[in-house]
């Protein structure tokens, strides 16, 4: 929930390729700037390409493209300039006219490749979360040799880790290493500090065997550019494999640490022979949803709308909340007061009971926090008799929905939170011990250990949670980045139906480290997209203000000075919509979920036995579900940020038709007909409908 800028764990499939921690003696120098390069490489065999005057931030990936690159599609991370809406950035544009496909124009006296550490808020690549340029060509190579060309710039913005990887699908999951170099230091490196521009040529090859390992005519051009030198040893392992995609990927960069930080270079030429490509591994099929058993849950929440840091207690706050469609007030973690405010909720027995009155008179529930409840930080007061006051003092109030015991908790916190959750339920089970766990991208020494669906297994393992929580917030960066977004919410997804417990996530509403100011589109997009994995509901960071968090005095659903921001109609009117879907969203159980192109990272594409055989009209999201009763449900999300698109859904022939859940009711509407046509949705901008299908009996 505190909102952390940090990266997630993610892995590399070596598959056999050698890769060399330390290079040697391998490595050959071939001098600096623009005549140091070989020429003729596999982005620009010719050498014809042509180079842009500009590639500013206003253009189009087609007005920027170099003519007569020899790629078939490029893309990197991080894409360029800050602000930028993510779907219009790509590898063509630079705020400082240092585009990423500046390394592959042969020019590395006049272009490079540049991104600041604050680009987007990223803030430099890691291990978990590196920078990229990738460039895919009409056809597999086997990679035999490159170059590298340093950057003008300072030396400390060069890479120090890095890697050369191939991929015939481009997936995050799917990058396998050619070449990674990890040499610790600047002395090992084969990138030095000076003298700057230099090109340094990297082969699968020696002098002695070159000739076997390329075409004559590569062989004569290395040997006449080498003037004398000779290739001692190679630098990598012959590729078993051809690939499609090729990149440099890097994850550190010399300067990380502080100082004129950003990470930069100047060219890359890649040389290879074609070769057969293994064949793509296609995403698992799901089975057929119908007869799958629907999990009951043990513990067995209502559709939950709520949010993180609440107002002032006052009843004129409350009942502004409850307008705004919220069913459960988040009793704690009151921040900012204005003056026209009184003085902020206290977590005291006095204050929690307060707050709880002024969500009876309002209709609504409350999660709260209890001083006493931080007796869970502190070993030497660990007490029973501390839960035991709680409960006597709030169990019995009608407005009480739960208890929160921790937010983000590293490993060691899990035995006894498991001790005093358990505590809570066989005491108060009709209240929820309610815990909030850290997204798939922090990497945290107190949290994610080896990988995360691992340290999710052993929450839920040790905890024996009534229900999981995490925060996500990366996906609303400036620049964008679902990267781990969607990954998450299916990790989440596959281990919470296997334990038979009910998860919610919470999204960002308020503009802070890097987080955009979030548009209607956006709170639909990750509202709707947490519904089509099977979310029990959603809540909101933040409602209220909080003190140094905002960028630039940002607001959250309420301003600074206690007003409604134009957030807070946007979120009545999805609270609204999405409370009507809920009475049918607690009935249900994921069965899978489903994107159409392009499919993003951690996602899968359409089942061939699912209940949509294809679907067309922009990208999608589709949830499947299935009730007690076996009948198949599906919510279609539109994916796009900044396009209205018109879904057309072919469904499975056994299917006869499909009657939208009203989110204005709750209630199916009439049925359509899609014997033999398609089913037509029309969605706004992240937008999402929910549909009961019938099949023939």
């Amino acid at each position: 929930m505190r909102t952390m800028l940090r990266k997630s764990v993610s892995f590399y499939a070596l598959m056999g390729v050698l890769s060399f921690a330390a290079p040697a003696s391998a490595h050959v120098p071939l001098g600096t700037g623009n005549a140091s390069l070989l020429g003729g490489d596999l982005t620009d065999p010719e050498d014809d390409i042509v180079d842009r005057a500009s590639y500013g931030p206003d253009q189009t990936e087609a007005q920027l493209r170099p003519e007569k690159a020899n790629w078939v599609s490029m893309k990197c991370f991080p894409a360029n300039p800050p602000g930028t809406p993510a779907h219009q950035r790509h590898a063509y544009q630079s705020w400082v006219e240092a585009p990423a496909c500046g390394i592959f124009l042969n020019k590395p006296e006049q272009r490079r490749w540049y991104v600041s550490f604050d680009d987007g808020g990223y803030g430099g690549p890691t291990e978990d979360s590196p920078y990229f340029a990738a460039v895919q060509f009409a056809q597999p190579y086997v990679l035999t040799h490159f170059t590298v060309t340093t950057g003008p710039d300072t030396p400390g913005r060069d890479p120090l880790v890095w890697a050369i990887q191939g991929s015939n699908t481009a997936q995050d999951d799917d990058w396998t290493d050619v070449y990674r170099c990890d040499p610790g230091g600047r002395e090992k490196s084969p990138l030095q500090e000076n003298p700057r521009g230099q090109t340094t040529l990297f082969t699968c090859f020696t002098s002695a065997d070159m000739a076997k390992a390329l075409p004559a005519a590569e062989a004569k051009k290395i040997a006449a550019k080498l003037g004398g030198k000779a290739i001692e040893k190679a630098d990598f392992a012959r590729p078993a494999g051809a690939y499609t995609w090729y990149r440099v990927v890097i994850f550190s960069c010399f300067n990380e640490a502080g100082g004129q930080a950003g990470c930069c270079l100047g060219q890359l030429e890649l040389f290879g022979v074609p070769g057969k490509a293994a064949p793509i591994q296609k995403h698992a099929q799901a089975t057929e949803p119908v007869g799958i058993e629907p999990v009951v849950f043990p513990f067995d929440p209502p559709f939950i709308i709520s949010y993180c840091c609440g107002p002032p207690s006052t009843l004129e706050r409350y009942k502004e909340v409850a307008e705004c469609g919220f069913n459960v007030a988040w009793a704690g973690w009151l921040a900012n007061t204005p003056a026209t405010e009184p003085e902020p909720h206290q977590p005291t027995r006095k204050g929690t009971r307060k707050i709880l009155d002024l969500c009876q008179q309002v209709g609504i529930k409350a999660l709260i926090f209890d001083d006493r409840l931080l007796a869970l930080y502190d070993p030497a007061r660990l007490d029973e008799k501390v839960l035991d006051s709680l409960i006597a003092d709030f169990a019995s109030h009608p407005a009480l929905f739960g208890y929160v015991l921790a937010d983000e908790p590293g490993i060691a916190m899990f035995p006894r939170l498991g001790t005093f959750s358990q505590y809570l339920l066989k005491k108060d089970p009709k209240h929820l011990p309610y815990i909030n766990l850290w997204p798939n991208y922090v990497n945290h020494p107190d949290w994610l250990g080896p990988a995360y669906e691992p340290t999710i297994t052993k929450y839920i393992d040790t905890v024996k949670p009534a229900l999981v929580s995490w925060d996500a917030y990366r996906q609303m960066f400036e620049g964008g980045d679902e990267r781990f977004y969607w990954k998450n919410l299916e990790s989440m997804r596959k281990l919470t139906l296997k334990a038979k417990i009910p998860m919610i996530q919470i999204i960002v509403s308020i503009k802070h480290m890097g987080y955009r100011e979030c548009s209607e589109a956006d709170l639909r997009w990750q509202v709707y997209s947490s519904l089509a994995y099977g979310t029990r509901g959603i809540i909101y960071f933040t409602y209220w203000d909080v003190p140094g968090m905002a960028w630039a005095d940002a607001p959250a659903l309420i301003t600074m000075d206690g007003k409604r921001d134009a957030k807070w109609f946007y979120v009545q009117k999805i609270n609204r919509r999405i409370a009507k879907l809920g009475a049918t969203l607690t009935q249900v159980t994921s069965t899978g979920v489903y994107h159409t192109d392009p499919v993003p990272p951690g996602g899968h594409r359409l089942a061939k036995t699912g209940p949509v055989k294809k679907a067309e009209g922009g990208p999608l999201t589709i949830g499947c579900f299935i009730d007690r009763n076996a009948q198949e449900y599906i919510l279609v999300v539109n994916r796009s940020f900044s396009e209205t698109c018109l879904a057309k859904l072919a469904l499975n022939e056994k299917i006869l038709s499909a009657a939208e859940i009203s989110r204005e009711t709750g209630k199916p509407l009439a049925p359509v007909s899609v014997a033999g046509k398609t089913l037509d949705i029309p969605l706004d901008p992240g937008d999402g409908r929910m549909y009961l299908l019938s099949r023939k009996k």
